[in-house]
């Protein structure tokens, strides 16, 4: 039924907006109409604005109905006509044009037409922003054709999404939602909506005229005429187009047709924006992989660069996670930095299985790329790990320098994310650029590790050049390496003759805290470190157990994974030792480990030659001192020698003086009974003294005897192995060292000097035993000038004749006896 006209006075005068309103048609519309002269109108004011009476319109809408009250049909889906027809088209009918006129209202739509499709051609000429563009093309469409409602959705997979919505100014803008894909008239122009309206193919469009009528939901809840129409995109629909109009059945062909090339116009424009959004993207990405490179190109600190990558990666690529995996020396893969993965993924990857993206990624050198990463076979190794974190897509990208393959670039996607060609260039590019600024900040490490090495080397030497003793150095060695190499163990051996002797050894594991020097001393020539210190080449063992020169120490675990470093200590082309490093796991030592492990080799050779000459120099010292000392005890017992005449006193200031010169444990004096021919002990001190003073027996031989019979000294470095040596029967043996050395007169030997030196290894030096013959000397001096004081004073005080006391000697015990008042009887004999 036509719209009935509000209950005004038919002298009422309505506005251009109005009149269209109530006549269903556009306000252009009305004025064609009224510059045709079809329709009476009033000029109100100097601007020209017009004013239709009520009456007029009531005339002209009467007139423009067909005789009989034939209703003309109205088109409803899909261009079929049915129902009764609408005021504009009782209007359209109406001022139909006789033959040969040319129809106003015909050439006004055209005119219409042409605008619209020239606005929506210049706004795709000038389009720069998508949303921008389609918000003026909707209010361009609204604002020309007059229609109450037009709205642009966006087809996502299965929703639909209101992107821009223009309504009438004096209209409310409704609430639209994602809508589902066959939803109502816009799943019918889809063709993906069903009814009994008949629906189009998608490129036809679909016009409901009367939305009641309907069994489709109305997209605008008002009981307005919709049109929705598909707008092309590149691979299909891109989205839709919908229209509402001002009134029940202002909407019919002519709309549709007019709809169909402004979906045509908002193709266009959705492929320009898109292109441009295309190359906004690329240029933006070009740009942001500039920036992406300055940065990570202008820093050294390898934590930082591979920090700085993942960030920039996860925004370029607007992944879910993100990794950086470097590949070690000893061939595992550690992600150093990432972003967004749990530590159980990372931790189960220590190396890529040959099953596996990464794996296939590094063989290719080139980025690759898996959708559904759980189910492709390139991933079968990994398939667990994968399903428990959880992504779809991943795409790793070698980080290469020239030819050699330093990491990966791992970028995750939650959801399926087919990477395109733009973008597998993109991230090429930018592992390239990262694996130059690896092994630039790499290199950089490598270089400061070298100059704090040199450093620590110099501070080496100014601490080495301080110490004088062996073991000092081989600990101040071990605390220096520690600061530059990781180790578990290390060892400083010294070569003594055809022995290899740790003076210096530091465990950091179980493994090695039990070991004991006796454990480790080797000889020249056996195991790995007698090799290295016969054939002087340093080495670098991977799997120490595994090599053949290889010596197993007792208590250690066979087929140990222990990797090792040695080093000769060289000094003026003579082997002193050899350092050791060990480290449990395979492979665990670098070239660079082993270069700086030969240069502390040689700084601890030089300081180990220092040690020696300073000990020798110290030796030296020691000796001209203790010459010194001999000297003037020599000249103290001369002195006693020349000052007394009691020889056991002498004696025993020659023992007592004797021992403080040179540490013994035991020290004894025996003279030649000139009566017996048997030895005599005249005095003795130490903790053997009583074992020293028994008398020799007749018949008894030792040492003692030995060198009185051949008046020679004896040095004897190990009692243990010569048999002259008496053994004490007192259950402890004599394990020590002795020095005898014969005491003579002007016919030969009438005694010994004994001295000793208990404990194994404890022996004296030629030194001491040069000492203790001149002690000796002395001390037969001593017995000589006792033996002639002894004749001297039987002489004076007896008869040469007949041996008895002489007459001075019988006066002066007389006065003694009588002054001291002691009783005594006098006997007198003439025997002349």
């Amino acid at each position: 039924m036509p719209q009935a006209f509000p209950s005004r006075p038919t002298d009422a005068t309505l506005s251009v907006t109005k009149a269209a309103r109530l006549l269903g048609v556009h306000p252009n519309t009305i004025r064609t109409w009224s510059d045709a002269g079809r329709l009476r109108y009033f000029r109100i004011n100097s601007r020209g604005d017009r004013r239709y009476r009520l009456g007029d319109l009531q005339r002209f809408l009467a007139s423009a109905r067909p005789a009989g009250g034939t209703a003309a049909p109205t088109v409803h889906a899909g261009g079929r006509r049915t129902g009764t027809p609408g005021t504009g088209e009782m209007l359209a009918a109406a001022t139909r044009p006789r033959d040969g006129e040319v129809d106003p209202l015909a050439a006004e739509r055209h005119r219409l037409d042409l605008a619209v499709t020239t606005a929506l051609a210049r706004l795709a000429s000038d389009a720069h922003d998508g949303s921008d563009a389609f918000a003026a093309a909707a209010g361009i469409i609204r604002d020309t054709y007059g229609h109450r409602h037009v709205s642009i959705w966006e087809l996502h997979a299965d929703r639909l999404s209101p992107t821009v919505v223009a309504v009438a100014s004096d209209a409310v803008e409704p609430r639209l939602t994602d809508l589902p894909r066959s939803f109502g008239i816009l799943g019918a122009a889809l063709g993906a909506g069903t009814g009994d309206q008949g629906v189009a193919a998608p490129d036809d469009g679909v016009l409901l005229a009367n939305v009641h009528e309907s069994a489709m939901l109305p997209v605008v809840p008002d009981g307005r005429p919709e049109l929705a129409i598909a707008i092309p995109g590149p691979d299909g629909p891109w989205g839709l187009l919908l229209i509402a109009g001002e009134t029940a059945g202002s909407l019919g062909p002519p709309d549709l047709e007019a709809a169909r090339a402004c979906a045509a116009g908002l193709g266009a424009l959705v492929s320009i924006t898109r292109r441009g959004a295309e190359i906004e993207h690329l240029r933006h990405r070009a740009e942001a992989l500039r920036r992406v490179a300055s940065d990570i190109g202008s820093r050294l600190d390898l934590n930082r660069i591979l920090a700085g990558l993942v960030d920039h990666a996860v925004v370029l690529f607007e992944g879910d996670a993100a990794a950086v995996f470097l590949q070690h020396n000893d061939g595992t893969i550690a992600a150093e930095v990432s972003r967004g993965l749990s530590n159980e993924y990372l931790s189960s990857l220590r190396s890529f299985p040959p099953r596996s993206l990464p794996a296939a990624a590094i063989k290719a050198n080139q980025p690759l790329f898996s959708v559904g990463y759980r189910d492709d076979p390139r991933g079968a190794d990994v398939r667990s790990a994968v399903v428990q974190e959880g992504f779809d897509t991943l795409c790793a990208a070698p980080l290469r320098d020239g030819a050699t393959v330093l990491g990966l670039l791992n970028i995750y996607h939650d959801r399926p994310h087919p990477w395109t060609e733009a973008e597998l260039e993109t991230i090429a590019e930018l592992a390239d650029q990262a694996g130059v600024a690896i092994r630039a900040a790499q290199d950089y490490h490598r270089m400061a590790t070298w100059a704090a090495q040199l450093q620590s080397i110099q501070q080496l030497g100014t601490r080495l050049n301080r110490l004088s003793g062996v073991t000092e150095i081989g600990l101040t060695i071990a605390t220096e390496l520690r600061q530059l190499i990781d180790y578990h163990n290390v060892r400083v051996y010294r070569l003594h003759g055809q022995e290899l002797i740790p003076v210096a050894m530091q465990g950091q594991v179980g493994e090695y805290v039990d070991e004991t020097p006796d454990q480790l001393r080797v000889t020249l020539g056996q195991g790995i470190t007698g090799w290295v210190a016969v054939h002087r080449v340093a080495q670098n063992l991977g799997n120490a157990a595994a090599d053949p020169r290889s010596n197993t120490i007792p208590g250690t675990e066979e087929d140990l994974a222990e990797s090792m470093l040695l080093a000769p200590m060289l000094f003026d082309d003579q082997v002193l030792g050899v350092l050791v490093l060990s480290k449990l796991g395979l492979d665990q030592f670098s070239d660079d480990d082993l270069r700086l492990l030969g240069i502390y080799a040689n700084f601890a050779a030089q300081a180990m030659a220092n040690a020696d000459a300073t000990e020798r120099l110290r030796d030296q010292s020691q000796a001209l001192e203790r010459q010194l000392r001999g000297q003037r005890e020599l000249l103290q017992i001369t002195e006693s020698i020349l000052t007394t005449l009691d020889a056991r006193a002498v004696l025993e200031s020659i023992t007592e003086r004797l021992g403080s010169l040179i540490a013994c444990d035991n020290i004894a004096i025996e003279v030649v009974d000139p009566g017996t021919g048997l030895l005599t002990p005249l005095t003795a001190h130490g903790i053997h003294r009583d074992f020293y003073m028994e008398a020799w027996e007749t018949g008894e031989t030792g040492v003692a005897t030995w060198v009185v019979e051949h008046n020679e000294p004896v040095y004897i470095r190990d009692e243990t192995t010569d048999p002259r040596v008496n053994q004490r029967d007192d259950g402890d043996p004599n394990d020590g060292s002795l020095i005898v050395v014969p005491l003579r007169n002007r016919t030969g030997a009438i005694g010994v000097l004994t001295i000793e030196r208990l404990g194994p290894g404890n022996t004296f030096s030629y030194d001491e035993f040069e000492l203790v013959q001149l002690f000796a000397a002395q001390v037969s001096i001593a017995l000589q000038n006792a033996e002639v004081f002894q004749a001297v004073q039987v002489r004076a005080r007896t008869d040469g004749l007949t041996g008895l006391l002489n007459h001075s000697t019988f006066e002066e015990w007389l006065a003694r006896v009588v002054r001291e008042g002691n009783k005594f009887s006098l006997i007198m004999l003439d025997l002349d």
